[in-house]
């Protein structure tokens, strides 16, 4: 985390740059208007570690961004920390967009520049609201469309306006403000590098399991049921029902008192690395969206037992929304990596049959 002091003093460093390039981009002296080339937001940038809470809000949708401690997190999802990088990103922007040049001030053109009120069901704008610790108020501002690279130099251009200032403006900044509340989560659920998988033992709803292991990381994934005669589909049928632990990103994300699992009949996934650890994914479909949560145990290796002690502690009190086709994947049945059957194959007395003699000729 950086400071206090050196977040301020990137934000400034960061104004007094556009300050200094406004006539080049613009076309126009900041003396053509008292606002042109100054901060839409002045407080932020001497507040910026100030900054306890974000409200967003866009139509009828609100997403609240709430500090605690060094960690942001989402409110609507539990407070299930955020994107780290994704916050610095959103409010160091804050802190450096600038006046460019004033819009209109009609509020029936409003929507032209997609700034029409935040409130509304239709939308398109969206209200960013700061706070501090306290629940003070630091500033607030409606953004509206953007446009890349509007002023040159890898500059974009946004609509905003503030709240109860019927002027509208075009500013200079890279201000994006996502709507789509997942994607202000913490995504990254776990990493584990297929190269230190060994095994995947999946287990179906019906208590059937499926083996796929390797007893060097150089070997091909096998399959410990493959019946005799039979062939998987190809060479890399296993590998992602094997693997699919590697870059494993969230779809959503509830607390696990809110979303309960039964006692049984749904799909697990067990999957124990070279190095002795192994992650447990259990998997259920609620409505239209598949669910997963996880828990890890080691062989009680030193190395193994840390990782599963940090693990275990990430995802305590969690469940994770999860792509269809990773909730697939550890459903994965025998039928589903077997090649097609040759026809009479795996039958009773089948085998190679002498063609008939033909008949014989009638004279």
């Amino acid at each position: 985390m950086q400071t206090r002091g050196a977040l301020t003093l990137a934000a400034a460093a960061a104004i007094s740059v556009v300050v200094a390039g406004i006539t080049v981009f613009s076309g126009r002296s900041p003396a053509a208007d008292p606002h042109v080339g100054k901060p839409v937001l002045p407080q932020v940038a001497p507040k910026l570690a100030d900054i306890a809470k974000v409200v967003l809000k866009h139509a009828a949708s609100t997403i609240t961004l709430v500090k605690e401690g060094n960690a942001w997190t989402v409110a609507e999802k539990s407070n299930y920390p955020a994107d780290p990088q994704k916050m610095r990103k959103m409010l160091l922007a804050l802190a450096q967009i600038t006046y460019v040049e004033p819009k209109t001030a009609k509020a029936e053109l409003y929507k032209r520049l997609e700034l029409d009120d935040p409130g509304s069901a239709k939308s398109q704008s969206t209200e960013v609201q700061l706070y501090d610790a306290a629940g003070g108020a630091i500033g607030a501002v409606i953004t509206g469309r953007r446009r890349v690279d509007e002023l040159g130099g890898g500059n974009d251009g946004i609509y905003v306006r503030l709240p109860g200032d019927p002027q509208s403006w075009l500013a200079r900044g890279n201000l994006d403000i996502d709507i789509d509340i997942v994607q202000w989560l913490d995504r990254r659920v776990i990493d584990i590098d297929d190269k230190r998988i060994k095994q995947a033992v999946l287990t179906g709803p019906d208590g059937v399991t499926l083996t796929i292991n390797r007893d060097k990381v150089e070997d091909k994934f096998a399959l410990k049921e493959l019946p005799q005669g039979r062939k998987l589909k190809s060479d890399t049928t296993l590998v992602e029902p094997a693997t699919l632990l590697q870059g494993f990103d969230l779809t959503d994300v509830a607390a696990a008192k809110d979303l309960s699992f039964p006692a049984n009949g749904f799909a697990t996934g067990a999957y124990t690395t070279f190095d002795g650890l192994t992650i447990h994914a259990d998997v259920i479909k609620q409505g239209d969206k598949d669910w997963m949560r996880l828990s890890a145990d080691s062989d009680g290796s030193e190395k193994a037992k840390s990782e599963a002690e940090t693990l275990d502690k990430r995802w305590a009190g969690w469940v994770y929304g999860i792509p269809p086709y990773k909730a697939a994947a550890i459903r994965t049945k025998l039928a589903d990596v077997l090649a097609p059957q040759t026809e009479g194959a795996d039958k009773p007395g089948s085998g190679t049959t002498k063609p008939a003699s033909p008949a014989p000729e009638s004279k």
